[in-house]
């Protein structure tokens, strides 16, 4: 939502790009950078950023197998993440995103996933065009899965450091 504000905000030239927030990405996505290190201290997002980096085939062959109904989205919300294999945590990761109620990550104390289903009628669970060119921008990207320090380590006068802004209420 903030990109048209943000984008003329980035330096016309710089060489390494870092984000240690990552999240969702839209800025790296938006400026497609050359040299690049992503990061974030979810290791449930770095491990599906990763899959869909090294394994994009057999991460859609897994997505392909869900559908968008209650017992499903139930069944795969209790799955504990890191006792599937790799692929299999990152099709849960993206199913999880695309069918939970407005797209949130949310987890208990326990760090068990707990939103609720959303109320898509057809969500699209398997983008394979966009996970393909998901996976092809992240070819050449350090992926790091930690706390913001461990990417800042690769900080240098030519680096750009994309920070993702903290939220507040618009108003």
């Amino acid at each position: 939502q903030m990109l048209n504000d943000l984008l003329p905000k980035v330096p016309s030239s710089y060489g390494r790009y870092i984000e240690p927030f990552f999240g969702g990405g839209a800025m790296f996505f938006a400026l497609q950078p050359e040299h690049a290190i992503i990061a974030d201290s979810n290791p449930e997002l770095i491990n599906m950023y990763r899959q869909v980096a090294s394994n994009v085939d057999d991460v859609i062959a897994q997505l392909l197998k869900y559908e968008n109904t209650p017992e499903m989205f139930y069944a795969v919300r209790e799955q504990e993440w890191s006792a599937l294999s790799s692929v299999e945590a990152a099709a849960r990761t993206i199913f999880l995103n695309k069918t939970c109620f407005n797209g949130l990550y949310r987890v208990n104390s326990k760090g068990g996933f707990n939103v609720p289903m959303g109320a898509y009628k057809n969500p699209l669970i398997c983008d394979e065009k966009n996970l393909r060119a998901v996976s092809e921008k992240l070819q050449n990207v350090k992926i790091v899965c930690g706390d913001y320090r461990k990417s800042t380590e690769f900080i240098d006068e030519h680096t750009f450091v994309y920070f993702d802004p903290p939220y507040r209420p618009l108003t």
